[in-house]
């Protein structure tokens, strides 16, 4: 069972920590499925994570978080070395169940690490609690800029893990807290920046449509020429307008098509050819959609009407 907490139920619990180093020729890892999270964070080298049809290279300095029952297998390419801190834990200590570190180790198990392609399923923990941190969506490479402090508490967190010496577990789970903050924070500020980087490529766009209603500004090149995916830009321009690139210009063209029919001065073909639709019935059909009227019955209702002059006689 998945179970989101917030930031005051956190109780982050570290289960295990490592430092590897390894080499194309004589590192193997097994496909396997864990049952808590697993941290990774490259120290020197490369590694490549394969999560089930995904393969995702990660260098000096970058992490991920690999939630539980997610299949997934550690690599080193041919011709590469890599040298990584790895950490399990939980997001909540679950003290209702026992679980075995050993899980991971297949010496531990009996088994040749070599002989397998994919670990045995334990069936006691397949089915174990899982805890997240609600409001946070983690992605799927991280880069920590302020890596020499994280590295140095990485460092910590193993050499306390390790010595197993008296109180340890208080002093991990600080540190512990630490990292995670720094995590959580290179996630807030990485938002903070799209948003506004996006914002400022959304506005642009939006002063490219000025004055142009017959001619659709090509989106697709203004977002490239500021180095964002058209996709990117698409769901950039919904969160920062809450609506489609699409709505908004078709929103646009028929405000503009309601001012043109209120003159009084163009019939319904000339103001949907002047917006671009060459296709009357198709702009007649999204004008009533939107005004709950057609465009024709909206300029008799609301289109200004010349009255002669009264004669002085």
């Amino acid at each position: 069972m998945k179970r989101n907490i917030n930031f005051n139920e956190m109780n982050l619990y570290v289960r295990y920590v490592q430092y590897i180093e390894g080499m194309e020729n004589n590192y193997y890892l097994p496909w396997r499925i864990l049952y808590d999270n697993f941290l990774l964070f490259v120290d020197r080298g490369a590694m490549t994570v394969l999560l089930e049809n995904q393969q995702i290279v990660f260098y000096e300095n970058e992490l991920c978080i690999i939630p539980p029952f997610l299949k997934n297998k550690l690599e080193i390419q041919k011709g590469q070395h890599s040298w990584y801190y790895g950490a399990h834990f939980d997001f909540f200590y679950d003290d209702s169940e026992s679980f075995n570190e050993d899980v991971y180790i297949p010496e531990n198990l009996g088994y040749i690490k070599e002989d397998l392609t994919e670990m045995p399923i334990d069936e006691k923990l397949a089915h174990r609690n899982t805890y997240y941190p609600e409001n946070i969506q983690f992605p799927q490479k991280i880069y920590m800029h302020n890596h020499v402090r994280f590295r140095e508490l990485f460092g910590k967190l193993l050499s306390l893990f390790q010595s197993e010496s008296f109180g340890h577990e208080m002093l991990e789970k600080s540190i512990f807290y630490e990292m995670f903050y720094m995590i959580i924070k290179e996630i807030q500020d990485a938002q903070v920046k799209e948003s506004s980087d996006g914002a400022e490529i959304v506005y642009r766009y939006l002063q490219s449509l000025t004055g142009n209603y017959d001619d659709q500004v090509d989106m697709a090149q203004i977002a490239l020429e500021w180095g964002m995916p058209p996709k990117k830009f698409r769901e950039v321009f919904k969160k920062v307008m809450r609506k489609t690139p699409k709505a908004y210009l078709i929103e646009r063209r028929l405000q503009k098509a309601k001012e043109l029919l209120e003159t009084g001065n163009h019939n319904v073909s000339e103001v949907a050819y002047m917006l671009g639709y060459d296709d009357i019935f198709y702009f007649s059909k999204l004008f009533k959609k939107k005004e709950g009227m057609s465009p024709r019955k909206y300029a008799n209702q609301y289109g200004k009407i010349d009255v002669p002059p009264k004669s002085t006689k």
